[in-house]
């Protein structure tokens, strides 16, 4: 028995698509048993956090204020620091998410990236006021 040109042609159509359906069932496989990993994204105000703290320190300045009490001030505000780097790290790993300033946000209505300022304050031991309507 001879196989023709067309016999031919039609067995190689016919392998190649059965390969390409079984690479495209493979892959669907593969992606529901290893779905992507896309990271999830929080927002913090870190602008308002620091605007508070600076706030709340430029309150306590009083003219005459001694050495010590100006140290004491100094002190604070580098702890403040460390307070809110630990306060980040922790908001991150307990909402498994990147946290992202609000200010490098140029321009978003999506509501779906949470805000997370509030919780952030709260760990650092801030208690922020309400923000303002905008």
């Amino acid at each position: 028995m001879m196989i023709g040109p067309m016999n031919t042609i039609k067995a190689h159509l016919l392998t190649g698509g059965l390969t390409l359906l079984v690479g495209a069932i493979l892959v669907a496989v593969w992606m529901h048993l290893y779905p992507l990993d896309i990271p999830r994204l929080a927002r913090v105000d870190i602008g308002r956090l620091v605007a508070y703290q600076q706030q709340s320190l430029v309150q306590r300045i009083k003219p005459g204020l001694d050495a010590q009490e100006q140290a004491k001030l100094f002190e604070e505000a580098k702890a403040f620091g460390t307070r809110l780097d630990t306060a980040l790290d922790q908001v991150s790993r307990e909402c498994r998410c990147a946290l992202i300033n609000t200010a490098a946000l140029l321009k978003t209505s999506d509501t779906r990236i949470p805000e997370l300022t509030e919780q952030v304050a709260q760990v650092a031991g801030l208690s922020l006021p309400a923000p303002l309507a905008k």
